[in-house]
């Protein structure tokens, strides 16, 4: 919820297509966490979790997926158009993004009567999502590089620079994504343990806790991580701190700037003198 609040008031700070769909990966995200919390509380007065309860969390990551390949496809666009991108507004892109995320994430229902297809396709899913975002984050790295040297102008100076930040808030939301599904899908698939406790299974499978709050633990760490690191990262921007009229010294050591005014004084210093 913090991480979605501070989205929002990053919201002139990134591009609409971008924010938009970042916004809607958190919220899903978080309506995933609520109905995995809420068949931990309701296995506390019954022995299994109702199907409304998987069916709902099942959507709920559904559409973290979407909404993050179109995170990916937003920001791969933004790379490689970087030079007209700032000022675009094509709605139609981000309308395509989501039918094409869509349809994409949705490949995972076809398989949905085969429990082992449907992991082996979030596990793919996965490792496309962790590869790709590293891979434009290392290619944007490079792109200003190249630009600091060459003649670019400052559209695309600005884009690149805003492609690394917006990445930076992207990464560990994938890697998270990224984790939980390989762990749980090893987790059911291998030892058919999930992070909801089952008690029939319990009975069945050997080593059944020790698997069960290994899982617990791991998603719990990894749930917490990606919020922490975005707000640790982004610390300056939520201590909103004033930063004063820099110091500057000439050849004779002599400040030129600054010398004990504040920002109003020092301005309407120098526009007495070129008056």
């Amino acid at each position: 919820m913090i991480i979605l609040l501070f989205a929002m008031t990053q919201f002139k700070k990134y591009h609409v297509f971008f924010i938009t769909l970042y916004m809607a990966m958190v919220f899903t995200r978080l309506l995933a966490l609520l109905m995995r919390s809420s068949g931990y509380f309701l296995i506390l007065y019954r022995e299994s979790v109702p199907y409304q309860i998987y069916s709902a969390l099942w959507i709920a990551k559904f559409s973290a997926q979407a909404a993050a390949l179109g995170c990916i496809l937003e920001r791969s666009y933004a790379t490689f158009y970087a030079t007209n991108y700032e000022n675009s507004k094509r709605f139609y892109f981000i309308s395509l993004c989501v039918v094409t995320c869509t349809i994409c994430s949705g490949l995972s229902y076809v398989d949905s009567k085969s429990d082992l297809g449907r992991k082996i396709n979030t596990v793919c899913f996965s490792i496309f999502s962790s590869l790709t975002t590293i891979m434009l984050v290392i290619i944007n790295r490079r792109l200003v590089k190249k630009s600091s040297g060459a003649k670019c102008n400052l559209s695309e100076r600005y884009q690149l620079s805003e492609n690394i930040k917006a990445l930076r808030l992207l990464l560990p939301f994938i890697m998270v994504l990224s984790g939980n599904s390989i762990l749980l899908s090893v987790g059911i698939v291998f030892f058919n343990v999930d992070t909801v406790f089952n008690l029939p299974e319990c009975q069945l499978v050997p080593f059944y806790l020790p698997i069960f709050y290994f899982l617990l633990i791991s998603t719990t760490i990894l749930n917490l991580a990606a919020p922490l690191y975005v707000l640790y990262h982004n610390r300056k921007t939520l201590q909103k701190r004033k930063i004063g009229v820099a110091e500057i010294r000439n050849v004779l050591g002599v400040n030129i700037v600054g010398d004990g005014m504040d920002k109003e004084q020092y301005f309407q210093h120098y526009k007495t003198q070129w008056a």
